[in-house]
């Protein structure tokens, strides 16, 4: 009995504390967010394991079809919407790409920059 009653705290506190942020005309992401930091720090070493293993399972779960959701519903309105692609031409693609990788190389320079710099000088990120 104690093994079900941990699990269902376990969910209905994000439920509940989003509840409360709604109806308090606050933000329910928030309240969510800050109650997984809690439960994360609080709750989770004072469970059961079996109950850490259930939890963990379960949030897996719901996570994976939320993501999947999420892709579907974008692929589908993708297609679902009327685009101009005619006025769009290539230069935008490419202008596209070409943003993208510049984006993705100053985030991974300053990343690495930022983490080398807190790290010792055996377990520092080298290019090879």
């Amino acid at each position: 009995m104690q093994m079900t009653s941990e699990v269902a705290m376990m969910f209905l506190c994000p439920y509940v504390s989003y509840l409360i942020a709604e109806g308090l005309q606050l933000s329910g992401i928030v309240s969510i967010l800050t109650n997984g930091v809690f439960l994360n720090y609080y709750a989770t070493p004072n469970i059961s394991t079996t109950s850490r293993k259930i939890a963990s399972v379960t949030y897996e779960t719901i996570a994976y079809t939320a993501e999947t959701l999420v892709f579907l519903f974008l692929g589908i309105g993708l297609f679902a919407f009327d685009h101009p692609y005619k006025e769009m031409g290539a230069g935008l693609f490419l202008t596209t790409i070409l943003n993208l990788n510049f984006a993705r190389f100053l985030n991974v320079s300053v990343c690495t920059w930022i983490t080398n710099r807190t790290r010792g000088e055996q377990n520092k990120i080298v290019r090879k």
